[in-house]
């Protein structure tokens, strides 16, 4: 569940930093045509300068619709010194005006810093250098001029560096805080909202699919003889038994309820097969003891079918499981 929920947020990430590129290109292309109307330097060549506008309008319009969370890493990086390419020869043609052109070099490092991992801003600063000489070097420019570099390029560096690590702090903040939002606290599983929204979605599905529904046997007691470290102690060895009890190729999904009460989400499941689950997990629990040696028991109901009513199915588990309770009392 959790290399789920990362490589979902890996996939968002992509998305958002294709998208910022293209609109960062597409709002930079129609800037150019701006420049045009402005007092211009010597040697611009406004034809030249037209095509290269229009050629990243078009290129952010395409960049922002492609499907980002499937396209590899390797190729949105490479757009990077595709961009600085792309500034350079906007250099040539616009006449090699560096208050000109220099904002189309922070808005690449701006996308890298706020999008992009820590390093990959320094990773193209040979593409940043090379992109700022060549055009000043075809241009004749002095030593001076050239070396302008030496705090032009630290610059958009330091800048790409310093969004992308508190960027980084952001999003572990941000993943924190999502992590705390949809898992428990004490056993590190889903909650009861994550059950819901999964249950709702395999329930409107055309296949079956089960829930377990487990309630300890004995906790209170347990709570009560040895104190409420040792019950949450019993908690997290459920959860670390609902865990590995999940079936290889299945997307089930073990939660945890409240208090005592945990669930166990079986897509693609039948009744028979739920019930085979349920027996082992019962058999694989009383395996378990508390700190004082006590035996773990529960109680487990079953519920399957498809096409079902969310709501009515887990009520269905909740049910069976409170008449396997009574039955083992009984017994």
């Amino acid at each position: 569940m959790r290399r789920i929920l990362a490589n979902a947020r890996a996939d968002d990430s992509a998305v958002v930093s294709g998208f910022t590129v293209g609109l960062f290109f597409t709002l930079c292309g129609l800037y150019t045509f701006v420049t045009i109307l402005l007092p211009t330097p010597p040697g611009f060549r406004t034809g030249w300068v037209s095509a290269i506008a229009m050629t990243a309008v078009v290129f952010g319009l395409v960049v922002m619709a492609l499907p980002w969370d499937v396209v590899p890493r390797l190729v949105r990086l490479a757009i990077a010194p595709s961009a600085m390419t792309l500034i350079a020869l906007h250099n040539i043609a616009a006449g090699t005006d560096g208050f000109r052109y220099g904002m189309f070099f922070f808005m690449v490092f701006l996308w890298l810093g706020l999008c992009e991992p820590r390093g990959i801003s320094l990773a193209m600063g040979p593409f940043l250098a090379a992109a700022y000489l060549v055009p000043l070097a075809a241009d004749g420019a002095s030593d001076s001029d050239l070396s302008s570099l030496s705090y032009t390029m630290p610059l958009y560096l330091t800048v790409g560096e310093v969004l992308a690590w508190r960027t980084q702090r952001l999003r572990r903040l941000q993943n924190r805080l999502q992590q705390l939002a949809d898992h428990d606290a004490l056993t590190g599983l889903p909650n009861r909202a994550v059950f819901a929204a999964a249950l709702r979605r395999h329930c409107v599905s055309p296949d079956p699919v089960a829930v377990l529904f487990l309630d300890l046997d004995g906790f209170k007691q347990i709570n009560d003889r040895l104190g409420h470290a040792a019950g949450d102690e019993v908690l997290v060895t459920v959860a670390e038994v609902l865990r590995g009890h999940t079936r290889a190729g299945y997307a089930d999904l073990p939660c945890r309820l409240a208090g005592d009460e945990f669930v166990l989400l079986l897509p693609n499941t039948g009744p028979d097969e739920a019930r085979m689950v349920a027996d082992r997990l019962v058999q694989l629990l009383a395996a378990e003891h508390a700190a004082d040696g006590t035996p773990i028991r529960g109680s487990v109901g079953v519920a399957a079918g498809r096409g079902l009513d969310a709501a009515a199915l887990l009520a269905s588990a909740d049910e069976a499981m409170y008449a396997a309770k009574q039955s083992r009392r009984a017994a």
